[in-house]
């Protein structure tokens, strides 16, 4: 029987803390927009990673085992699982 790897890539839901110094509460939610952009360009390891419950399923790829490395592919992006994330109504 032909053996297969596939590779799942998945996501998690991650949190980071900031704070901002504004003038009133509509300056601090503009405020919280521009550092929210910022640290969404920042690599580093977030504040908190909630691994209890994995979302948004996506088959990457999947590759026959032992064959060529230009023939191992037989499917790739196959939506798996539902959009839990932003759940459509």
């Amino acid at each position: 029987m032909p053996a297969y790897r596939l590779k799942l890539g998945f996501w998690l839901r991650a949190y980071d803390s900031l704070e901002v110094d504004a003038q009133t509460p509509d300056d601090a939610i503009e405020r919280a927009r521009a550092a929210a952009r910022e640290a969404m360009e920042n690599n580093s390891m977030p504040e908190h990673l909630d691994t209890d419950e994995r979302r948004e399923g996506l088959i990457v790829w999947i590759d026959q085992i032992g064959v060529p490395m230009e023939n191992a592919t037989i499917a790739e992006d196959i939506a798996f699982d539902d959009d839990r994330i932003h759940p459509q109504t």
